[in-house]
This record gives structure tokens, C-alpha cells and sequence, in this order.
């Protein structure tokens, strides 16, 4: 379940966003002020992993109190909704860490469906073991949901770094950027033009291939196998691993069934 926090001067918008949201897999709490908006995040009672705000407090400054947010627990997906529209607000909530600015006033069905891609983002995040200090990042997530959207057949690849040792998690995210950053070089300089690898955030990273290649799946895995015990010889990596997996679209994944979903379910598998 997604935890989440509804920030809004108007309690009429909170309503109207636990309305939307009444069928996802959610629980839903109200603040209407900085104070409570601060307790309610650092209280232990509840966890919130997805704040929805408007940056409109009447004297309160909003873009200051997603930094506060941000500053408590800085993993908080943070989305604004408001009626603030200019260039500027938009740049500043982006710059104080917003996944998301939607303004008001919005359409119940466009409201639902920019919620419920940050929803499923976060419980497919929570899918990975805790055995990876840092999960998915949102970023992998946008880049597989792009590739499905606009070419359904294709194969795609999940990688996720996870660790053997119990390193801070400044400098996990500090060795997980110079390991991706090598393994993007390595990686692509024996790929073909045709094929894209992706390397977002701290610890995680997606091929894309075309369709012509659905047909070679055990083929790419064993390579690819290949691929990565030569480039952590080659760069004398230790105590960090590579979880990973293929899924062919539209073959492998029932119409019902989110392709996401079960391509985390896989790599998930990989980690136990």
C-alpha cells in the first residue's frame, strides 16, 4: 500500500483527490499547514511515500516546504498541484525536488492517471528487496514505460545494483554512479547501433532492443552474462552485483497483466 499526503488549503481539492483515488491501493491523510504537513511526514505512524501539494498556502511559502520535506525523508515522491502557473513557480518546484506540476483546475481522469503512474512507480520500487540500499529510480521506470508506449514490440532488459556489504548510502550512491557510468561505456561499445541502453539514476539501467531480436532471448541473456563478468574483471568490482532480466513484448506479458510489474517480479526473483 502507498502512503500518501494531500496538502491543500482547500479541503474541497483533498476530497476530490480521495474521490479519484477511492479503488488504488492507497491510504490517504490531509494536512492543511506547514506544522502539520512537517509532523505528519515525520511522524513513525504513518508512512508517506507520495506527497501531493499545493505550493498555495495562503502566507506559507509551499516550494519552501517541500525542501523542509525533502530535507526529513529526501526518498518522498513530491507532486504539486496548483493553480501557480508561470514559467518560474514551474522551474522553482522542479529545482526543489517535484516529480510532478499539474495545474489546477484539472480534469478528475488526467489528475488520476498522472497519480496512478507515480503509484505504480512506487510500489514497483518497494517490489525490490531491501538487500539494495536505494531502489529503483524513478527515472528507469519513465524510460521502460516510454519504450513500451511507443513501440510495443520490443525486448527489454532491467538491471539493478545491489550490494554484499553495509556501506553508507552516501557512499553506495557515490560507487553506484562511477560503476554505471563504466558499465554505460563498456555496455554500449558492444551493443549495435540499434539497440539503446539507458542509465538512470543511482542504481539502476534499461536496454531497449528492436523487435527483430524477440526471437534471441536466451541467446542475449547468456551474453549479456558474459558481458557483465567481464566488466566487473575488467574493473575489479566487489561487493556490488547486477540483478537482471528480459521480458519480449508483447509475447510474454498477458493484456491484463502490467509489463512493469512483471518484469520487477523477475529481477526480484534474481535478488533472492
Amino acid at each position: 500500500m502507498v502512503g500518501i499526503l494531500v496538502v491543500d488549503i482547500n479541503t474541497t481539492t483533498s476530497y476530490r483527490i480521495k474521490k479519484i483515488l477511492e479503488n488504488a491501493n492507497v491510504e490517504i491523510i490531509t494536512a492543511t499547514t506547514s506544522m502539520e504537513t512537517i509532523n505528519r511526514v515525520s511522524s513513525s505512524e504513518k508512512k508517506i511515500d507520495l506527497v501531493i501539494i499545493d505550493v498555495q498556502l495562503g502566507p506559507e511559502d509551499g516550494f519552501d516546504l517541500i525542501s523542509r520535506i525533502r530535507e526529513i525523508k529526501e526518498e518522498i515522491v513530491i507532486c504539486i498541484v496548483t493553480s501557480q502557473n508561470t514559467r518560474r513557480s514551474f522551474v522553482k518546484g522542479i529545482k526543489v525536488g517535484a516529480l510532478d506540476y499539474i495545474l489546477k483546475p484539472f480534469e478528475e481522469d488526467y489528475l488520476r492517471q498522472k497519480l496512478i503512474f507515480h503509484i505504480d512507480a512506487i510500489e514497483m520500487a518497494k517490489s525490490i528487496p531491501n538487500r539494495s540500499p536505494k531502489t529503483i529510480d524513478q527515472a528507469v521506470y519513465n524510460a521502460v514505460k516510454k519504450a513500451i508506449r511507443e513501440g510495443y514490440e520490443l525486448m527489454i532488459g532491467l538491471f539493478v545494483l545491489y550490494h554484499t556489504s553495509n556501506e553508507t548510502t552516501v557512499d553506495v550512491n557515490i560507487k553506484d554512479l562511477a560503476i554505471l557510468k563504466s558499465m554505460t561505456h563498456y555496455f554500449s561499445s558492444h551493443l549495435t547501433v540499434e539497440d539503446e541502453f539507458f542509465t538512470y539514476g543511482s542504481n539502476g539501467a534499461v536496454v531497449i532492443m528492436p523487435k527483430h531480436k524477440l526471437d534471441q532471448k536466451k541467446s542475449l541473456i547468456d551474453d549479456f552474462e558474459k558481458l557483465l563478468l567481464n566488466f566487473t574483471t575488467a574493473y575489479d568490482i566487489k561487493d556490488t552485483l547486477v540483478a537482471f532480466d528480459f521480458i519480449s513484448l508483447p509475447q510474454e506479458v498477458n493484456p491484463k497483466e502490467n509489463a512493469i510489474s512483471v518484469l520487477a517480479k523477475r529481477v526480484e526473483n534474481k535478488l533472492k
